[in-house]
């Protein structure tokens, strides 16, 4: 992954009932809480990671799991990843992401997957992902991609 987020952002690992009120106000505005709750939170092979701004509150957060890629290859998934809008840009997002890959990679993982709001392509290509096939729509949520990151060099 490239970039550099700033080292200074404390991110931890932590559990789910920590992120789901920054889940809730950035991915699903004006629904119920409970509509950020979703069955890989409790999965003992699941884990949270958050970053903390300067108040001490969680502005980032990110949900890891192993789930095969679409067409089935061994890999681990991100979802529920959001960031405070008032700290977008300051590296909160990009080292929570970056922290829960790091974490990955040292269980052996070789590549990650999501599925992408379409406005946050740029985000994710910026530390190393990549679009894979054509733009989808996922209701009530919005258009979407797919993206990956390798983790390991493939020898040639």
């Amino acid at each position: 992954m490239t970039g550099g987020p700033e080292p200074s952002i404390y991110v931890e690992f932590v559990a789910a009932w920590t992120v789901r009120s920054l889940r809730a106000r950035v991915l699903r505005p004006g629904q119920p809480l409970t509509s950020v709750d979703h069955d890989y939170d409790h999965r003992a092979d699941t884990f949270h990671v958050a970053a903390f701004g300067p108040a001490g509150g969680v502005v980032a957060c990110a949900t890891f799991y192993p789930e095969p890629t679409p067409d089935g290859r061994d890999a681990w998934r991100l979802r529920a990843m959001a960031s405070a809008p008032e700290v977008r840009g300051q590296g909160y997002g990009a080292r929570t992401l970056t922290f829960g890959v790091t974490e990955i990679r040292a269980r052996g993982g070789t590549v990650v997957w999501c599925n992408a709001r379409t406005p946050a392509v740029g985000f994710y290509e910026k530390l190393g992902f990549s679009t894979i096939g054509e733009e989808f729509e996922l209701p009530p949520i919005g258009p979407h991609y797919l993206m990956e990151i390798w983790l390991v060099e493939i020898p040639l």
